[in-house]
């Protein structure tokens, strides 16, 4: 494979990097896919995971754009005012037009990780080039929108699962409740929370529709599909299995999936989770995004 730095956008001060396939020429059927920034990490990715997922989708014949937005990494400060909501949509379909021009795609596949994902989520609404979206313990709202009250509740939620099922078999969290090392208090506060909640504030919490079904339904209806890999034991995998999951099986069991990276943390730090990740995501691809190019192509 070969990788070339650009600069683009409307002002040329973004800077990216293009992985293309080792073959001499790409498959422009084939939809190319953007890597987005995870917070202010620049575009490498934490521990350069997204390195390795660019040159992993090369080599299954995708070309592949990571980049950072203004004032991230290499990339310049804005000289507008645009709030970075609004922006870092603009610069995605800016990165959507630099691939176009250069590589004569057509479509596209966002990939975001934490608040990577609000972004790939309101591009995908807002353009009809994307076709899909890895998104990688994916929180669809902003944080500021989600009541403080929900917040506590997933995070008890969270940790019950914990105490369920991973402490109550591990020795050694026995023996720090047998010696009287445990935390007596929280564990009692935690569970009687999750009790209580399934009778009242987790029934309605669960009630009240997610602001984001209405445009995930109109995404499903245009034909695009979803990943969501998430980290085991991690609030954002408990916010989605409490809001979204059950919903989203109603409106649509064909255009989204959903896999679980096991015992790793939400940066999947370590390399055999690393792995991990980019086997789901490859496969997704494979399965899901050859066929569609082949679609295209007849």
């Amino acid at each position: 494979m070969s990788e070339e730095t650009v600069l683009f956008g409307r002002t040329r001060s973004l800077v990216g990097i293009i992985t293309d396939p080792p073959q001499p020429a790409a498959d422009v059927a084939l939809p190319a896919f953007i890597i987005l920034n995870a917070g202010i990490v620049h575009r490498v990715g934490p521990h350069r995971l997204f390195v390795k997922m660019a040159r992993r989708l090369a080599t299954l014949g995708f070309v592949v754009l990571r980049f950072d937005h203004s004032g991230i990494g290499d990339s310049d400060v804005r000289a507008d005012k645009l709030p970075f909501e609004a922006s870092a949509v603009s610069e995605t379909q800016e990165a959507m037009e630099c691939l176009s021009r250069l590589r004569g795609s057509k479509q596209f596949v966002l990939v975001g990780l934490c608040s990577g994902t609000l972004t790939s989520f309101k591009t995908a609404c807002a353009d009809a080039q994307v076709v899909g979206a890895v998104l990688l313990n994916a929180l669809l709202e902003s944080p500021e929108t989600i009541s403080e009250s929900t917040v506590a509740y997933v995070i008890d939620r969270k940790i019950a699962r914990s105490y369920l099922h991973e402490k109550l078999f591990h020795a050694q969290s026995w023996l720090k409740f047998l010696t009287g090392a445990a935390d007596y208090k929280k564990i009692l506060r935690v569970l009687s929370s999750q009790i209580s909640g399934a009778l009242a504030p987790g029934k309605k919490i669960v009630a009240k529709e997610n602001p984001v079904l209405g445009d995930l339904r109109v995404l499903f209806e245009r034909g695009v599909n979803l990943i969501f890999v998430y980290s085991e034991g991690t609030g954002v995998l408990e916010y989605f299995q409490l809001k979204l999951e059950s919903a989203l099986r109603k409106i649509n069991a064909e255009r989204w999936r959903i896999e679980v990276v096991r015992r790793t943390d939400h940066t999947f730090t370590l390399l055999r989770h690393q792995e991990e990740l980019l086997q789901i995501v490859g496969a997704w691809a494979g399965r899901t995004l050859i066929g569609c190019g082949a679609e295209n192509r007849s």
